[in-house]
């Protein structure tokens, strides 16, 4: 696995409005189509994690991310609380907001429910297999596989994966393994994780539609390692930048 890391800020880092012009565009495209500004703000601050433009550790100031998307506190502060729910900012009692990290334990942990829990998805998922879920795999596959960053990968891969899993007939599954991803997701995106050669999305689907199932669960496990061994070693470059400096 290729893997290339941004700059990490230091534990004191924070939002300010000079250093957001990545996050007022997103609110500008955001703007258009949303019916309520709670849920353009949280999508606007979800990506804006996601995608790296927030990494773990650092602060979120409410008055910083109102005035660079352009709204009152109000929803930004209600978005923060639903983040927090979803497991990828916490609430601390002097610093605030703060984009959450994960330890080595609780990534091997993530990684070890994903394994589980996906296997049973896509052995529920094969057995139901049809040619117009087959056509739209391939299709996001290859925009998964070739948009490494930025919010088009995070679209793809999450569509690819909610077809893959066929997520419309099995919701309650398809929440929880959507949680465990996103909880790991911003490290892969973030940091740049690219998977471009060692069993890409592609190679996954070819094998799904063959109807080898112990063939795809191979290929799913050794992925799944296989990024969950890259998580890790981005954690440990974290940690020792945060020691250097």
């Amino acid at each position: 696995m290729a893997a290339e890391k941004t700059s990490v800020p230091s534990e004191s880092s924070s939002t300010t409005p000079e250093g957001l012009p990545g996050l007022q565009g997103l609110a500008s495209r955001a703007a258009i189509g949303y019916r309520s500004v709670g849920s353009m703000v949280y999508d606007v601050l979800r990506e804006a994690i996601l995608t790296g433009m927030f990494s773990p550790g650092e602060k979120l100031r409410q008055e910083t991310l109102a005035e660079a998307i352009g709204v009152s506190r109000v929803p930004v502060r209600s978005a923060l609380i639903q983040l927090e729910a979803d497991g990828l900012i916490e609430m601390q009692d002097r610093k605030g907001a703060v984009v959450r990290s994960l330890s080595p334990e609780q990534v091997a942990e993530i990684y070890e429910l994903r394994i589980l829990l996906e296997q049973h998805a896509l052995v529920k998922s094969m057995a139901t297999m049809d040619a117009e879920r087959i056509a739209r795999l391939e299709m996001l596959a290859d925009t998964s596989d070739t948009e490494h960053e930025g919010a088009d990968f995070v679209r793809a891969r999450e569509e690819f994966y909610a077809v893959l899993y066929d997520s419309q007939n099995n919701p309650v599954l398809w929440e929880m393994i959507e949680d465990l991803r996103l909880k790991v997701g911003r490290y892969m995106l973030g940091w740049r994780i690219a998977d471009e050669h060692d069993h890409s999305h592609r190679e996954l689907v070819d094998i799904v539609i063959t109807g080898d199932v112990e063939a795809a669960l191979d290929a799913l496990r050794h992925h799944l390692g296989h990024v969950r061994d890259g998580v890790l070693t981005m954690i440990d470059r974290e940690r020792a930048h945060r020691v250097r400096t």
